[in-house]
């Protein structure tokens, strides 16, 4: 796939192969080179979950909206149990 530089010196990759391999305005790319080559490669992130001891443990990063879903259920639950014990 042929493709060209903004008149910034940036690389446009087509939407196509964008598209393909997921890659987004939030993807992070590495960018190298071997010998006369540039090579642009996905950063694969880690595991969102990882076991720790048995358990498991997510270590990912949550959007504000999802970050405040949790927050009320998780007040929801605690009122809930305190409530119960009187």
């Amino acid at each position: 796939m042929v493709t060209t530089l903004d008149k910034f010196g940036r690389v446009i990759i087509p939407k196509r192969l964008r598209e393909r391999l997921g890659i987004n305005v939030k993807s992070a790319l590495n960018i190298s080179e071997d010998g006369k080559r540039i090579v642009i490669e996905l950063v694969q992130e880690k595991e969102a979950l990882v076991d720790r001891n048995g358990i498991l443990v997510f270590t990912g990063k949550l959007d504000d909206k999802k970050s405040d879903l949790i927050k009320h259920d998780r007040n929801k639950r605690i009122k809930k149990l305190v409530t119960k014990g009187d």
